[in-house]
């Protein structure tokens, strides 16, 4: 039996990821901030409320978890929000939400990951995936806003990074995702312009994971979801 556990599974990717692992055969753990999504619902499926951003409900979702699951073989860290995407340095800036933002995609990243590293360690493939973002990329900005988004990738790729540096000597690896421009509703609202479906992208990331021989380096691969290198 193998065994995934999938953050921000109340619409999206998140759901996406989910359905599609369930069908490759991995009993699920989907988190969902507020709803359980009835099309989820499989012999296969495990259901947890989490909010990411609270340590109070990362605590209580591993005392849920541990209790339906004897061990963790797949992590996908997946929940995340966007803030504000248009204001540059000459224009008022949201402080507290561009804190939130950090807190939620970097930080709660983080929360997810120590709280299940005790399972992952009793897993067989002991893998981790962040979904992070190009946006995280240094090397490539070009963009002057998203300071929240962009800040808190660009951490979230740093926070995976070091826990790759100790996991991988236990055996594990770490993935930091570019997931494609997705129509989802990060936004607030579903994104039309996007150029990919969930499904798309969720198909995507798990044959680049799942199905890819990739060697474990002493850095994570930073890739997109066709498996294309990403420069940090």
């Amino acid at each position: 039996m193998k065994y995934a556990l999938v953050t921000g599974c109340d619409h999206g990717l998140g759901r996406s990821l989910a359905r599609q692992l369930m069908a490759r055969g991995y009993t699920t753990v989907a988190c969902t901030l507020k709803e359980r999504p009835a099309e989820l619902d499989s012999e296969m499926a495990r259901f947890v409320q989490l909010d990411i951003g609270d340590d109070g409900s990362v605590r209580r979702a591993l005392d849920a978890i541990e209790k339906m699951i004897p061990s963790l073989d797949l992590l996908v860290n997946n929940a995340g929000i966007l803030g504000e995407m248009e204001a540059g340095p000459d224009q008022p800036l949201d402080y507290d939400l561009m804190r939130r933002v950090i807190n939620v995609n970097a930080v709660g990243t983080l929360r997810v990951t120590v709280a299940m590293l005790p399972l992952l360690r009793r897993g067989t493939e002991k893998t981790i995936v962040n979904i992070s973002s190009e946006a995280g990329s240094i090397t490539d900005c070009e963009r002057t806003g998203w300071f929240g988004y962009c800040m808190s990738k660009a951490a979230n790729n740093m926070q995976g990074t070091l826990i790759h540096n100790s996991f991988r000597k236990e055996g594990g690896r770490v993935f930091q995702i570019h997931p494609g421009h997705v129509a989802t509703y990060i936004r607030g609202h579903l994104d039309t312009t996007a150029k990919i479906t969930p499904d798309e992208s969720a198909e995507g990331i798990l044959k680049t994971v799942l199905d890819t021989q990739w060697p474990v380096l002493d850095r994570p691969l930073y890739l997109d979801y066709r498996g294309k290198k990403l420069p940090w």
